[in-house]
């Protein structure tokens, strides 16, 4: 007999290879095709080491892939095993129970706390393999489906294409905990084009979500309720949604510049609906919302909250309307609380090519109505004005009211 691995080489195994195997003492010995030692459920213990050469392994149970830490699993038909891996562990010792693995088709826990799970997947490769594959894919990292096809009414059954959780475990006060981080890395310079929500992609252009509706199919879709809702389950958010005070261009959050936090187009707005109730529904309807229907740059308007007041300004930032104290309104409607002018009014004054007029129009019959004290009543009427007239147009006529002082008619 030839000595040990010194047959002639076969190119490949089919499946019907004959070999030899014993148990682990080496009492006792069978013969088995390779393809009836592939089909073999093993059970690999974990090796306690990380890398290949060092003794890692891989774990499989059955029709189930169990990974690193997972595979301390057990992979039984309940949550109640004495052996379980550390993500279960955790997960006992709360309200909800170790669901996680339980219902694992497969998993990979980190054991070492290194990366769980890493995929990728490059543009090159797409185009380079494009004969291979037929047609040039969308090179796309991890895709994940979660199918809704339960038609009973009612159901409980819910699909997720994805779902996470990141859990703050107490005495952990000093790192913040993420569900999510999505980073977007820039390394080829400026994008070619702008993006704007008339052309929200540009070319170049480096985007960290995108929340698109359809799947790509051609018919037989329909519109989706919303891009990102927030709910209690069951405890709540303390900001929807917050952006950090250098996360946008253009300012720092304490300097005089600007950075755009939401961009929308022509007559998209922002409701704010009421807890009443209509067919049926509760928050059907609004109760106040912001929009614009602006249709050209140099026709629109900006609103700004400035330190003590609030300023309407047209889009190059000329004022045109103020709430503040203002010491030199000129063209502009000023309503302040009193400083300056010391007094709470409204106030208009004439500059380049302005208008000294404020016009009071009520409807026909309607009144002008002003609320004082009366005072010096059944005073004798003074021979003069000590304060001139104040100029009044009523319906196309002019007339004068006389202006006496404190101290021609007492107070």
């Amino acid at each position: 007999m030839p000595k040990f691995n010194n047959y002639f080489r076969i190119p490949s195994v089919e499946g019907q290879e004959v070999l030899v195997v014993a148990t682990s003492d080496g009492v006792e010995t069978l013969n088995a095709t390779a393809s009836q030692i592939a089909g073999a459920p093993a059970d690999s213990p974990p090796s306690g080491e990380f890398f290949a050469e060092e003794g890692a392994k891989v774990s499989r149970f059955g029709d189930r892939f169990f990974v690193g830490a997972a595979s301390d699993y057990p992979a039984l038909n309940t949550r109640n095993v004495d052996r379980q891996d550390w993500l279960s562990a955790i997960m006992a010792t709360t309200s909800i129970g170790p669901w996680a693995l339980e219902n694992a088709q497969s998993a990979s826990l980190s054991r070492f706390g290194n990366s769980g799970f890493v995929a990728g997947s490059r543009t090159s490769d797409a185009l380079k393999w494009r004969d291979k594959l037929g047609h040039i894919p969308s090179s796309i990292g991890v895709a994940a489906w979660g199918i809704s096809d339960d038609v009973t009414t009612p159901t409980t059954t819910t699909a997720y294409a994805y779902y996470g959780e990141a859990w703050r475990m107490p005495g952990v006060n000093y790192q913040p905990s993420f569900v999510m981080e999505l980073e977007a890395v820039n390394l080829g310079g400026a994008a070619h084009g702008v993006s704007t929500p008339y052309h929200p992609n540009c070319g170049g252009g480096t985007y960290a979500i995108q929340i698109g509706a359809g799947g790509g199919h051609t018919e037989g879709t329909s519109d989706c309720e919303a891009g990102i809702v927030f709910v209690s389950n069951p405890d709540s958010w303390k900001t929807g949604i917050l952006f950090g005070n250098t996360s946008l261009a253009g300012t720092d959050g304490d300097d005089s510049g600007y950075g755009c936090a939401i961009s929308m187009a022509r007559n998209q707005g922002i409701e704010w609906r009421t807890p009443e109730s209509r067919e049926g529904v509760q928050g059907l309807d609004a109760g106040a919302m912001m929009f614009s229907t602006v249709s050209q740059t140099a026709r629109g308007q900006r609103l700004q909250f400035s330190d003590d007041g609030f300023l309407v300004t047209n889009m190059s930032g000329q004022l045109l309307f103020s709430v503040l104290p203002n010491a030199k309104p000129t063209n502009t409607l000023n309503i302040q609380a009193g400083s300056d002018l010391a007094a709470a009014g409204v106030y208009v004054q004439k500059g380049e090519n302005g208008s000294p007029n404020l016009g009071l129009y009520p409807a026909e019959g309607g009144e002008i109505q002003m609320a004082s004290p009366v005072s010096g009543v059944g005073g004798a009427l003074p021979a003069r004005a000590e304060g001139g007239f104040l100029h009044l147009n009523v319906n196309g006529r002019d007339y004068r009211v006389p202006l006496f002082s404190v101290e021609q008619v007492g107070g």
